[in-house]
């Protein structure tokens, strides 16, 4: 949160049309436009969790404020081009050179020829570099202000540079067949199946689980590689993600297939899901960024559970160290595991017992 305080300095300085695609929960905007030096301002929010809070905190927003401000599911590239005279940006770098690039490539596009890009970087991520490489898209690059690891870099008069298209083709899908498979940049393992999945996904077709005409649901569903199986077996898919880039890749891959962009840890989200499936299909987040944050790995375990059928089942894979076994059981549910192999461990979970 001190870092953040870098970029709200700056907005709150801000004139002009702006575009907060920071991912900062629109922290930095709404403070640009309480300054009352922003004409307007237009929030790119990529996190399902992020729109909520959003959501929450905009209920009680003075209505003349509220009135000057825009707030959408988006990424940094969805931008309209050429329409702002000041971009806010602070790029996941724990999610890759790519989304970096791709995102000071997206504040050039988005910028009128006299507009400035403020990008919120980290000295122990890559910040020296990153500004380096902004030099292809701007020619004015500037370290203004620092606050420990954190940089403030100001980046003027964009340059008429080729636009940078950010989708890539995952490299390395084994086992699934069929493709191209493409991914955007800082979705989970974009170049290739991660091997947790690759073992779940082999685990699956050994045990003949997908079949045509079930309803499956991809919790958490990344670019698609268990959309991708499930859907190639002729089940109805449904698939949700908290990340908005995954719900565009995944949907790109698998067009027939229900996409959602949803938070597991929300209950109006979990709610619509509620005892629908047959199958559902989960490989568990517990990081966020690079903090271990086990809990949110159990939150999906429940959330896999409640959306199963009484005659359903969840199939999960996990870090052998995760005792999801002990969630499962804690809110009735039976817990099995079918398979371990290097450090992975695939897990049948039901849900007979379960009190709804």
């Amino acid at each position: 949160m001190d870092a953040w305080r870098l970029l709200v300095e700056q907005a709150i300085r801000a004139e002009g049309r702006l575009l907060d695609a920071s991912g900062l929960l629109g922290v930095p905007g709404r403070a640009a436009l309480r300054s009352g030096c922003a004409e307007g301002v237009t929030i790119l929010e990529p996190s399902a969790a992020g729109l909520h809070a959003l959501e929450h905190d905009l209920a009680g927003e003075d209505r003349a404020l509220a009135g000057r401000l825009s707030v959408l599911a988006g990424l940094p590239w969805e931008a309209e081009p050429g329409a702002y005279d000041g971009v806010l940006l602070a790029p996941p770098a724990e999610r890759g050179t790519a989304r970096v690039r791709a995102e000071l490539a997206a504040a050039a596009q988005a910028l009128k020829p006299g507009g400035v890009a403020w990008v919120l970087l980290d000295r122990d991520r890559g910040a020296k570099r990153y500004a380096r490489d902004a030099r292809t898209w701007f020619a004015d690059v500037a370290v203004t202000s620092r606050e420990g690891t954190a940089r403030l870099v100001r980046l003027a008069r964009p340059i008429d540079a080729a636009p940078v298209d950010p989708w890539t083709e995952v490299g390395d899908p084994r086992p699934l067949e069929g493709g191209p498979w493409f991914a955007l940049p800082g979705t989970w393992s974009p170049d290739a199946v991660d091997p947790g999945t690759r073992l779940l996904l082999t685990t699956l077709a050994s045990h003949d689980v997908l079949a045509a005409g079930q309803r499956v649901l991809d919790l958490g569903c990344g670019w698609g590689p268990l959309t991708v199986a499930a859907q190639a077996a002729g089940a109805h898919v449904t698939a949700i993600d908290d990340d908005l880039a995954a719900v565009r890749s995944c949907a790109r891959n698998v067009p027939t297939a229900t996409v959602h962009h949803a938070d597991v840890v929300h209950d109006a989200d979990v709610e619509a899901l509620a005892s629908r499936f047959d199958v559902v299909l989960v490989n568990p987040p517990f990081h966020v960024g690079k903090g271990v944050r086990v809990a949110l790995g159990a939150t999906f375990v429940r959330a896999a559970l409640a959306a199963t059928s009484l005659r359903g089942g969840a199939w999960i894979v996990a870090n052998e160290a995760l005792d999801y076994e002990r969630v499962a059981r804690g809110v009735g549910g039976d817990a099995r595991e079918v398979v371990r192999h290097d450090r992975f461990k695939v897990l049948h979970l039901s849900p007979k017992s379960l009190e709804r």
